[in-house]
């Protein structure tokens, strides 16, 4: 859990993929320095084996709504569809889910309007939650 920096939550444990790690910029291919870490991903998600897991894909605001929600949920869906394919994880517990640019966790322009590269950065993301409710 520490190194993939898994945050207990009151709805189940919350981990945090970025998108540097796992995706190029508007793309949903799994990069193979991903591995490592969906590797350690597949070994938490074995302890816990019985438990509901989604998978959120997330963007940062460029590009339209329709479009950052089929990348979102292209992307969620890859990093399901890797656990399977690479770590024989349990597809059923899994759920994936593209929002878009809907649930920012980041600024995505500055409070003077300007872009805000950073912000945008950290809104590239794939959450996996872990559900207390088994």
């Amino acid at each position: 859990m520490t190194d993939l920096k898994a945050q207990e939550t009151s709805t189940g444990i919350l981990i945090n993929l970025p998108e540097n790690i796992l995706f190029d910029f508007d793309k949903s291919n799994i990069r193979p320095s991903a591995k490592p870490t969906l590797q350690k991903l597949s070994l938490l998600l074995k302890n816990y084996a019985k438990a509901p897991v989604t998978i959120n894909g997330n963007t940062d605001s460029n590009g339209s709504d329709a479009y950052n929600r089929v990348l979102s949920q292209k992307r969620a869906e890859a990093v399901k569809n890797y656990l399977v394919q690479n770590f024989s994880t349990n597809g059923s517990q899994m759920t994936a889910k593209g929002w878009g640019e809907k649930q920012p966790i980041a600024p995505n322009a500055k409070s003077n309007g300007a872009d805000n590269p950073a912000g945008r950065q950290k809104n590239r993301r794939v959450e996996v939650i872990i559900s207390r409710k088994s």
